[in-house]
């Protein structure tokens, strides 16, 4: 039975998240280097039609995020140099980082959309005069009933206003909820756009036949949800490659040095 080569879904999740996340100049540079493998970083301004520093600047981001690393390689033997930097994506890493985020990612919002549902905040209305610090959580409220009135009374407002000659009524310091409705909506938008925006998107195409006004759906374009399940660790599978230029040379594979030349094509 041949292995699986999970290779191709992990290009696909790493081309797919750059265009998720990053501005075009990164997603070139992602792509030539899907394609061709590995490059050496004095080729790749002309072939992307950077200048030189900010191509030095995407990679040194990229290489931050860890989607692109450099290997030094003896390249005499092909017109190089006994040194000569390439520049290529390690697979295994790129996915292992891209599945890390994208679970960060998901914990941060659905952590967000719970704190929303289950917090409630409440102020004294002084708080909003700036009379005082009235500003409590619901656990801190509840430990401020007044055992006569049954109102969240504000702590250092019943302290203030204890024996006053002029204490006001005692409605404006009761505690008064916070309608937090908008922080709810906006929360339950952000995690809604990204699941929406990482799983895979189809249209509809006809079907059943002639008079049929039935109506089938097909994958227009993978979602990143999709994808990490298709690089996860499976039996029979080989594991994610490394990229590593020096075994692509050895085995023939990506770029080729041009006759006559110290340039790769």
């Amino acid at each position: 039975m041949a292995a699986i080569d999970l290779t191709v879904y992990a290009e696909a999740l790493i081309a797919t998240t750059a265009r998720a996340f990053y501005d075009d100049d990164v997603v070139c540079l992602i792509d030539v280097l899907l394609r061709d493998k590995f490059l050496r970083d004095d080729d790749m301004a002309p072939r992307l039609h950077l200048p030189a520093r900010q191509l030095r600047r995407t990679l040194q981001f990229l290489e931050e995020q860890l989607l692109v690393k450099h290997e030094l390689v003896d390249d005499l033997s092909s017109g190089g140099s006994q040194n000569t930097k390439f520049w290529y994506i390690d697979y295994n890493m790129a996915v292992q980082i891209i599945r890390l985020r994208i679970h960060l990612l998901q914990t941060k919002l659905q952590s967000s959309e719970l704190r929303a549902r289950s917090s409630s905040l409440y102020l004294c209305p002084g708080y909003k005069r700036q009379r005082c610090n009235g500003k409590y959580t619901e656990t801190d409220a509840q430990r401020m009933v007044d055992p006569n009135s049954g109102r969240f009374l504000c702590r250092e407002c019943v302290r203030a206003f204890t024996n006053h000659p002029n204490a006001p009524p005692v409605e404006e310091y009761t505690l008064q909820l916070v309608d937090n409705q908008v922080e709810l909506k906006s929360a339950m938008d952000n995690l809604r756009r990204v699941n929406v925006q990482f799983s895979s998107k189809m249209e509809s195409i006809g079907g059943g036949g002639e008079g049929s006004n039935q109506q089938q759906q097909r994958p227009l374009r993978q979602g990143i949800f999709e994808l990490l399940q298709q690089v996860r660790p499976i039996r029979g599978a080989e594991p994610i490659t490394s990229n590593l230029p020096s075994e692509n040379i050895a085995m023939g594979v990506g770029s080729k040095r041009l006759v006559g030349t110290g340039r790769t094509a």
